[in-house]
């Protein structure tokens, strides 16, 4: 007789009312099997909020009012979702009921069949092979040491624009789309900073990071080009860029890690210490030893990269049409394709279904999805896009199309409202064996 599985004593801090299954004990195999029999493969995946205390809501992840400002936050906002991430994140967040940071925060859970919830790295874990497939396990393996789910998927959506910043390791891509952002003109003004003007010199650089947290403003921003983004078209962007994403909800996704460097001392949401301007740098891209080492900062920075004339036309990703996706009542669009950095590092798929409409879904490799609107199935998986969402309460919105359901046919989406499911795909890294867009890309 299988062993029950343990049950963790706290709990997610968005959900609790659901036991946590701690998936270092025994019996999470058959968890594991019981929740691809109960969905055909398909695992429906929470909603994992997260605050940054660098930031404030834009109040567009459509949950109910009361709920961006948990009363154990200290304060801090939810400003984010972390839809699919196997990682621990940095957010600088204290749960003041354990004056820890929120237990697993933005770490991806499973919704059992029993109402339980079980870290996706969990299952992973268990049978890496029935979750991701051979190709991606393989791959994960050779980047990570363990099998793991390599592409991170969140939304971020702030009242002001990201301090200016940079990751030294961390690509990423935006979906900044219309669903996100209801209301916003295509005319907007919303832009973000990217790099530095051609004309700014070492010494320049130099002067303006020596100034941090010791005057007014630093003045990075003022170094820096501003691109107004375009609703419903894709950017990427390669890592040691310095950016100060716009003030728009903004689907990204990056490889499974979470850290950056905060180059800019003062913004809309308060001052930054230069201690809290290092927080989120690993060991491994940048040493300890030398955190407000302005010099040692400067000799690391890549300036080419930073100052490419060409640098907005290289990584915009104008939405392309998906052919192999596409059928009747269904319009399929590539946001992000292509490579980036030399490879194929990610992509991104939007399906719009009308009213009725049905297709077989099946993809070369395991995805994330998730609902930007109407109301359906992915195969078993019943799915409603919502407003006012109650922090707490469970939605079906997310989800994970395992390689179990791909081996058996690929998994069936059928729209059963009265309006247009849309849903959109993250794949990871090396996920199409012909990569989309190659020839638009170039």
């Amino acid at each position: 007789m299988s062993t029950s599985p343990a049950i963790l004593a706290e709990k997610l801090h968005e959900y609790p009312q659901q036991d946590v299954i701690d998936g270092s004990g025994d019996g999470i195999a058959a968890v594991l099997e019981n929740c691809l029999n109960k969905s055909g493969g398909v695992l429906q995946l929470l909603h994992r909020y997260a605050g940054r205390t660098f930031c404030s809501p834009g109040k567009r992840l459509r949950l109910e009012e009361k709920s961006y400002y948990p009363d154990y936050m200290g304060g801090t906002g939810l400003d984010e979702i972390w839809m699919c991430c196997t990682v621990p994140i940095v957010t600088g967040v204290i749960d003041t009921r354990t004056n820890k940071a929120p237990f697993r925060e933005g770490e991806a859970h499973v919704l059992t069949p029993e109402g339980q919830v079980i870290a996706l790295q969990d299952l992973i874990t268990a049978n890496p092979e029935a979750v991701m497939g051979e190709k991606v396990t393989a791959f994960s393996k050779e980047m990570f040491g363990k099998p793991t789910w390599p592409i991170v998927s969140k939304k971020f959506d702030n009242l002001n624009p990201i301090p200016d910043h940079l990751h030294w390791a961390k690509w990423e891509v935006y979906d900044i789309n219309s669903y996100d952002n209801p209301g916003v003109c295509p005319s907007h003004y919303h832009t973000t900073a990217m790099g530095l003007y051609p004309f700014v010199t070492k010494d320049q650089f130099l002067a303006c990071m020596k100034q941090y947290g010791k005057g007014e403003y630093n003045g990075i921003r003022h170094l820096a080009p501003h691109t107004m983004m375009k609703l419903d078209d894709g950017f990427v962007m390669p890592n040691g860029v310095l950016h100060s994403p716009t003030d728009l909800c903004t689907h990204e996704l990056h490889v499974t890690m979470d850290e950056h460097f905060l180059a800019e001392d003062v913004t809309l949401d308060g001052r930054i210490s230069a201690e809290a301007a290092f927080y989120a740098c690993r060991e491994e891209d940048y040493p300890k030893s030398k955190h407000e080492d302005w010099d040692y900062l400067v000799e690391q920075f890549d300036f080419s990269a930073n100052q490419d004339p060409d640098f907005v036309m290289k990584n915009s990703r104008p939405a392309i049409t998906s052919e192999e996706f596409c059928a009747d009542g269904v319009d399929a669009k590539w946001i992000v394709y292509g490579e980036l950095l030399g490879e194929q590092k990610c992509s991104i798929l939007r399906l719009i279904l009308q009213p009725g409409a049905k297709t077989n879904f099946r993809p070369e490799c395991p995805t994330m999805f998730h609902t930007n609107g109407g109301s359906g199935r992915v195969g078993k998986l019943e799915v409603k896009y919502h407003q006012d969402m109650v922090l707490g309460e469970l939605y079906p919105e997310i989800g994970f199309i395992t390689q179990t359901a791909l081996n058996s046919g690929g998994v069936e989406i059928e729209n059963t409202g009265t309006e247009p499911l849309v849903l959109t795909f993250d794949f990871p890294q090396n996920a199409h064996s012909k990569t989309p867009g190659l020839a638009a890309a170039k």
